[in-house]
């Protein structure tokens, strides 16, 4: 697929809630005259800014434009005189809860259609082990299959990484969950109708989740077919390159274990059950988190840790300090263990010319990640917000739980105003998310795109998750007292910017949302996309990685899953981010 060529007007296609920030982006060298149009002829000024190009994203011209005052509902469409003639955009919605109005019931409805079920949970109710002559076996029932072209069911698929673990199931479980929390609390009035919705497919995800943990404690990484769609292929086990599988099927808390727990815990403080009673996902989470307390290390490929294991245990020991105290059990050791997580994190911080970084693992490499680079801060403000909640105990206790809550606001806040500072480095006018970034035996650098060479030795994809969990990340310590009004303000537009960019807004004009919009793109013939999922996305280019590429021409044929494939990560990120803004 090819950039758009100007001359034209860029907008989301899903259109624009009535009080979020709003924009599009005009392609030609000429910019004059730019307004936003009603159906009925009324018009709106937009603040216009400054022509530019994108380096090595081809010789367009383009210019953001602004309209975030206009709140009336209605019908629009951008209207700008570009190289000499009047150019229109397509036509777009502004309203109130207009993206969770498209978005929540899709998303629900895709996941629902990736359950696992049929003759795939026939096979996965006798689950066996790769390699195990023993004949034990594992109910396995349940979960999402991971991917448009993929029918494993993951924990996550890249364990022997030391920082490019993605969570998979336990992150759209604990996602689903809190989506329905931020959709309650952001758009009430859609807590009759979908809130229910979002719970039970949560508690779907948990139930899976009680079944695929060992009796020792520990959660399994996942269950592979080694990309054969065979059913007698279907083993537990924890994949390497070319699908070569090992008996490495422990997980550790990056590998997926820690959002485990953490979504079992917050399965605990649902208001109602799925098959498995509150009680059970309370033991369940407490179990894997006594486990992993003693055993993780030795779960990990290297026997490092890295940020990883941090941000997923730090999540776990949240969501089970809420959960103890809401039974009225002790939280004491969950709480002194998020506290080493969450100083850990906040040593990580490093300062740089172009923005604050977090540093990822013991070679002191930059944090940086394909799925899910707001997960450090969701978990630092999750934190936070635990601590604070806390009404009980003597006033030293509290006070100290209060230090630790502004600790971890403060360390979220610097990690997002690094990425700001990088995003705004730039000419970017579709305010696309940079991340400094560390190629395999090379130097830290600041990109938009996730590097081609890196620790997996072949993964690279489109990053609608990763750039979905910054907007999510962004939209909660938007909230946070201590954030300065312009540092908001900014959260609020990169917020904005990613949702616009997934739904249409970006130089394709494609809309990533599977059955919404315009130009949408297909997987395969025979690993079909699923209505209300989202695609992968856009990449750096197949040869010149500054470049942009949305399957690319020069790509070789197998390789389209980098960009039009559906990923289960991608809606859980986005699904929060719509509900929480």
């Amino acid at each position: 697929m090819e950039t758009v060529a100007g001359p034209a007007v860029l907008v989301s296609h899903l259109g624009y809630d009535s009080r979020a920030p709003k924009s599009a982006v005009v392609i030609g060298d000429d910019v004059t005259a730019v307004h936003v149009e009603r159906d009925d002829g009324r018009r709106t000024d937009a603040v216009v800014g400054a022509a530019s190009g994108v380096a090595s994203w081809g010789s367009a011209r383009y210019t953001p434009v602004e309209f975030s005052a206009l709140e009336e509902s209605g019908r629009y469409r951008v209207v700008a005189e570009v190289d000499g003639r009047r150019v229109a955009s397509e036509p777009f919605t502004v309203a109130p809860d207009r993206l969770p109005s498209l978005v929540v019931s899709d998303i629900t409805a895709m996941f629902r259609a990736q359950r696992s079920s049929g003759e795939i949970d026939r096979k996965d109710a006798t689950a066996h082990f790769y390699g195990d002559d023993s004949g034990r076996s594992v109910d396995a029932r349940g979960g999402w299959l991971d991917a448009s072209g993929d029918y494993s069911k993951f924990l996550s698929h890249l364990t022997y990484t030391r920082m490019m673990s993605p969570q998979q199931i336990p992150l759209c479980a604990w996602a689903l969950l809190t989506a329905g929390r931020e959709l309650a609390a952001a758009h009430p009035e859609f807590r009759t109708s979908q809130y229910p919705r979002l719970r039970d497919e949560g508690l779907f995800g948990a139930d899976f989740l009680v079944r695929f943990q060992d009796p020792a404690g520990y959660f399994y990484t996942g269950i592979f077919d080694a990309l054969t769609k065979r059913l007698e292929e279907r083993v537990i086990t924890a994949p390497l390159q070319e699908s070569v599988r090992t008996q490495r099927w422990q997980a550790a808390y990056r590998h997926g274990g820690g959002l485990a727990i953490a979504a079992l815990a917050l399965a605990a403080t649902a208001d109602a059950d799925g098959e498995f009673g509150r009680d059970a996902y309370f033991a369940a989470a407490v179990t894997g988190f006594d486990h992993l307390q003693e055993h993780n290390r030795a779960y990990l490929f290297d026997g490092q840790e890295s940020i990883i294991d941090d941000y997923g245990a730090l999540l776990a020991a949240a969501e089970l300090v809420n959960a103890a105290r809401l039974r009225s059990e002790g939280s004491e050791r969950f709480e002194r263990a998020g506290a080493e997580r969450a100083a850990s994190l906040a040593s990580r911080l490093r300062a740089a010319d172009t923005g604050e970084w977090l540093i990822g693992d013991v070679e002191g490499r930059p944090f940086f990640h394909a799925a899910e680079p707001g997960l450090p801060v969701v978990a630092l403000l999750r934190w936070a917000e635990v601590l604070r909640a806390e009404s009980g105990g003597d006033e030293g206790r509290r006070a100290g739980l209060l230090e630790e809550a502004a600790l971890a606001e403060q360390t979220a806040l610097a990690a997002l105003r690094g990425l700001l500072t990088r995003t705004d480095a730039v000419s970017n006018p579709f305010g696309y998310p940079r991340q400094r970034v560390q190629p395999l035996g090379g130097e830290p650098r600041d990109a938009f795109f996730f590097p081609h060479a890196n620790e997996t030795g072949y993964w690279w994809q489109g990053e609608n998750a990763g750039i979905a969990s910054l907007a999510y990340a962004a939209v909660v310590a938007s909230r946070l007292p201590g954030c300065d009004a312009p540092t908001r303000s900014r959260l609020l537009t990169l917020h904005a910017d990613v949702l616009a960019w997934v739904g249409g807004l970006n130089p394709f004009d494609s809309c990533m949302l599977q059955g919404r919009g315009r130009n949408g793109v297909e997987y395969s013939g025979v690993y079909q996309n699923t209505p209300g999922g989202i695609v992968n996305g856009i990449t750096s280019g197949w040869s010149d990685e500054d470049a942009i590429a949305f399957l690319p021409a020069e790509a070789p044929d197998g390789e389209e899953w980098r960009w039009a494939e559906q990923w289960i990560p991608h809606s859980g990120w986005f699904l929060l981010a719509v509900c929480a803004g």
